[in-house]
Parts: C-alpha cells; structure tokens; sequence
C-alpha cells in the first residue's frame, strides 16, 4: 500500500533559514532511498517559520526503514533542535495517484 506522509514543522523564528539549508542538502538523499515516491517541502507564505513536508513511499516499511536510517546518522536530533515544538507526523493511505 502506498503512503503519504506530511510532516507539520514549527520552527525557531531564528532558525527558519537554517531548517530551509538544512532540507536543501537532505531532500535528493529522500528522494533516491528506496521506496521514496517523491519529496516536497513548502513553507506559508505569511508565516515562513511554519513548513510542511510531504512525501510519498511505495509503503510503510519502506518508509519506515528510512526513518530508522534519518535517526541512526541523526538529522531527526538535528532538525529537533531547530523546531519550537516536535512534529506532528501523519501517515496516510493513499487512494489515488491522480
């Protein structure tokens, strides 16, 4: 079953730049680890502190693997840091790809 994942991010008014390098350099390792559909991040026009990721993944193991990778070399500890709160992380079913 293919999913959807969407990360809600608030980050430190004084880290926004930061988290935005940040998934700069990350997001193309997303992309190319297996079982990663694609990858997005956007951030709202008005309030640029507050991002969202969106990613698509052949399946939840899939996804789950490269979760497990992201804590292991520590970029989870490293975007933490830059956040006011933690993420809010939504798994969703995908039930069309149009």
């Amino acid at each position: 079953m293919e999913i959807m994942v969407k990360f809600e991010l608030l980050a430190q008014e004084e880290q926004t730049e930061n988290i935005k390098q940040f998934f700069e350099k990350i997001l193309q390792d997303t992309r190319d680890y297996e079982g990663c559909k694609g990858a997005q991040v956007a951030r709202l026009e008005k309030k640029p502190n507050k991002i969202v990721l969106i990613e698509y993944w052949k399946s939840n193991d899939h996804f789950q693997k490269y979760l497990d990778w992201r804590k292991n070399i520590g970029d989870f500890d490293t975007l933490g840091s830059m956040l006011s709160v933690d993420p809010d992380i939504q798994i969703f079913e995908l039930i069309t790809t149009a």
